[in-house]
């Protein structure tokens, strides 16, 4: 099964994360691709330079960033084949050890979610 794990900030400590967490988070892409579990990894550009499109009231808008306030932002995301939720999870408890052990006072959580690829999800 596919999972994404959606990085979520709460709390940056510094304007720019340090370059040891740049190499810890490069380790475990090189790690997970040599295992073939890696799928696509990515990080996002600040909240301004982004939009919402919404429907709200039968109309749609756009609204150009920044365009919340939130103390939460989705900082990045990894998509992983893994065969079940549980793997998924320590992808995720691995990457925030990353954040842990390089980026003191960073505080996050990861998103777990399952993917769907067209097929009714296992048991359904």
């Amino acid at each position: 099964m596919k999972y994404m794990l959606l990085v979520h900030e709460v709390t940056r400590p510094t304007a720019e994360p340090p370059a040891e967490l740049f190499a810890a988070i490069g380790a475990l892409g090189a790690e997970n691709t040599a295992n073939g579990s890696l799928v696509e990894i990515g990080g996002l550009l600040p909240i301004e330079a982004g939009a919402v499109v919404r429907l709200a009231a039968d109309s749609v808008t756009t609204t150009d960033g920044p365009f919340v306030e939130t103390r939460e932002l989705v900082g990045g995301y990894a998509v992983y084949e893994v065969p079940d939720v549980a793997a998924a999870a320590k992808k995720a408890e691995d990457f925030l050890e990353a954040h842990r052990s390089t980026w003191p006072g960073w505080e996050g959580w990861v998103e777990v979610r399952t993917v769907l690829d067209g097929r009714p999800p296992a048991g359904q």
